[in-house]
């Protein structure tokens, strides 16, 4: 009788006042259902970096292209010299291989328009040949796989809308296949894809995507190709790949320096395959904490912040905010964020949605990887187009083009598109001038530069800031 006394005298003494403030509601988590799945996600889902996650993606819209590219295009230049690129009275014959950014990857697709202001396409026409031929998705499905475009959000942080109209089909047989692409290549690059690809007998039993991709170029192959200059973009997609996937990345992780560590040099034999003596030009890494994408959700909006991972157990792993680390954008990061912005923050990940210390410095292209291209490409008389140098100098902000265009690497600038990955046209006119400055650098090659100020006026593209 006494203890149900005292429980009652606790309950009267604890019923609200007036003077009790309002219970705060708790925002609840966002569950995403198999409608909202099959509303957003597609086979080329995993190109944009958040596809994958349906909470992140809001509608699904229609656009139309927005640039004049082909006017552009038909502007007649001045006739190159290509110095020592080329033996006297050859013909430049040019083929590209490389993953995502030569592939025309931007807003997390490829299109026919991403295509035609790919820096290799933008290349071939300083160079004034017209036997480049990129492998273009037909003008009806001229927005290929889809792509995403940001919308405005009251957090700042980025939602996207998913692009859907006027793309191309794909088979439901197994494995699935997209429409073959009739005609003549000279671009063979592709998303997630590398030189690999185009050795004979290579095959790989879990590269999906890649895998769907490459059905266009089905029983073609580059050695069709009389082609006497190579542009080799390799390794950027499969440093990305790594930082996403790799629980916990050592130096001999295959997507970090795995393939020099034995040897210490570059033996790639695809390169060597596909190279055979020939000139070009080879690109180094850029570091990934360049991108917008790294930097879409920074620590520093928060008052203080506890951050734990499982790195062999449960919460075993801490964050010393005093030495670089990153974080993976995920749609659990996005609403911890969301949630917690401007107050302190505290939670526990994966292992995989951290990037340490010790791993910042493992993955650091910068550390072996970059000169050990260099080398090889002063081996194999090869130009260098250093897009390390080319990032971090837009990261830090404050570059300019030649021609004076002030170029902003930030989530709504004009270099990086909305994938915060790779670039938007602009970005791949500013890439493509760095790839003939190199040619002209190094084999005293006279190509004349885009002028961008003028490249974006005739194609329309918009961008503030200047």
């Amino acid at each position: 009788m006494k203890k149900m006394l005292f429980l009652l005298a606790l309950i009267g003494c604890n019923q609200p006042g007036n003077g009790w403030p309002d219970p705060v509601p708790i925002k609840p988590v966002y569950i995403p259902t198999a409608e909202d799945s099959a509303k957003v996600l597609g086979p080329f889902s995993r190109i944009h970096p958040m596809g994958k996650y349906p909470e992140m993606i809001k509608d699904n819209v229609n656009r139309q292209p927005e640039l004049k590219i082909e006017e552009w295009l038909s502007t007649p230049v001045p006739l190159a010299d290509f110095g020592r690129a080329l033996k006297p009275g050859q013909a430049m014959e040019m083929a590209a291989f490389g993953g995502g950014l030569t592939a025309g990857v931007m807003n997390g697709g490829i299109t026919r328009q991403s295509q035609q202001t790919n820096y290799t396409n933008l290349l071939a026409h300083q160079m004034g040949i017209t036997n480049f031929a990129m492998p273009l998705f037909d003008k009806e499905h001229f927005n290929g796989t889809g792509y995403y475009i940001y919308r405005d959000t009251e957090s700042g942080y980025p939602n996207w809308d998913r692009v859907i109209n006027n793309t191309i089909s794909v088979t439901t047989e197994s494995p699935s296949t997209i429409p073959l692409y009739q005609g003549k290549i000279s671009n063979y690059g592709l998303f997630e894809g590398s030189t690999e690809w185009y050795v004979p007998g290579w095959g790989c039993e879990n590269c999906d995507l890649p895998t769907l991709l490459a059905s266009r170029f089905k029983g073609r192959s580059p050695d069709e190709l009389p082609y006497n200059f190579i542009v080799i973009e390799e390794f950027f997609d499969r440093w990305m790949f790594g930082i996403q996937t790799t629980r916990q990345i050592g130096g001999f992780d295959y997507s970090f320096n795995g393939s020099i560590m034995d040897s210490g040099r570059i033996t790639d034999y695809s390169i060597n395959y596909h190279l055979r003596g020939k000139k070009g030009v080879i690109f180094t890494i850029p570091r990934y904490q360049d991108l917008p994408y790294m930097n879409w959700y920074s620590m520093k909006e928060f008052q203080n912040a506890y951050i734990t991972f499982d790195r062999n157990g449960t919460a075993d792993g801490v964050i010393d905010f005093l030495k670089p680390f990153s974080m993976i954008p995920t749609a659990k990061l996005h609403a911890l964020c969301e949630r917690f912005k401007g107050r302190a923050f505290s939670a526990n990940f994966d292992d995989i949605e951290v990037i340490d210390y010790g791993e910042t410095y493992e993955s650091d292209p910068q550390l072996f990887y970059n000169a050990k291209i260099r080398e090889y490409a002063t081996e194999k008389d090869l130009a260098v187009v250093d897009l390390f140098d080319l990032y971090q100098r837009i990261h830090q902000g404050g570059y300019r083009t030649d021609d004076g265009i002030l170029i902003d690497g930030t989530e709504h600038g004009n270099f990086f598109s909305s994938d915060g990955i790779y670039p938007t046209a602009l970005g791949q006119a500013v890439i493509a001038n760095e790839v003939i400055k190199a040619i002209n650098r190094h084999y005293g090659a006279k190509i004349p530069l885009i002028d961008i100020a003028g490249f974006a006026e005739k194609t329309r593209i918009v961008f503030a800031n200047q």
